[in-house]
């Protein structure tokens, strides 16, 4: 959890990859527009997958191809479009997919402060 000096201060983010420690700067509006519409399209996607059961092989199939390697893909590509510093080629030899999804984790804390203002005033 960020303080609020951090927030304000637009300090950076750390982030564990591949056992290193780096910083993440906090995109700007302009920038970080176009970045959560892409988080919010794939996340809008989740529930329709989770709907789907085994009663349609094919259906089942395509929903576990998007849930199990279509989704995690498209993560990997969201943390690396937000942290435009990092050398993605480096790090996806030494980065585990549970640093990736820890870091995607605080990049959407940053990147939706104004979605939780909204949930905490019941809009």
């Amino acid at each position: 959890m960020r303080t609020e000096e951090e927030k304000v201060t637009q300090a950076p983010l750390t982030i564990i990859l591949g056992g290193k420690s780096f910083e993440v700067k906090p995109l700007v509006i302009r920038d970080s527009r176009a970045w959560r519409k892409k988080a919010a399209d794939l996340l809008g996607d989740v529930p329709k997958y989770a709907k789907t059961n085994t009663d349609n092989p094919d259906e089942f199939k395509v929903a576990m191809n998007a849930m199990m390697s279509t989704a995690p893909d498209a993560i990997i590509d969201l943390v690396f479009e937000y942290a435009r510093d990092l050398n993605r080629e480096e790090i996806e030899t030494i980065a585990t997919d549970a640093e990736i999804g820890v870091a995607f984790s605080k990049i959407m804390e940053v990147a939706f402060p104004l979605a939780k203002s909204l949930a905490g005033k019941g809009l």
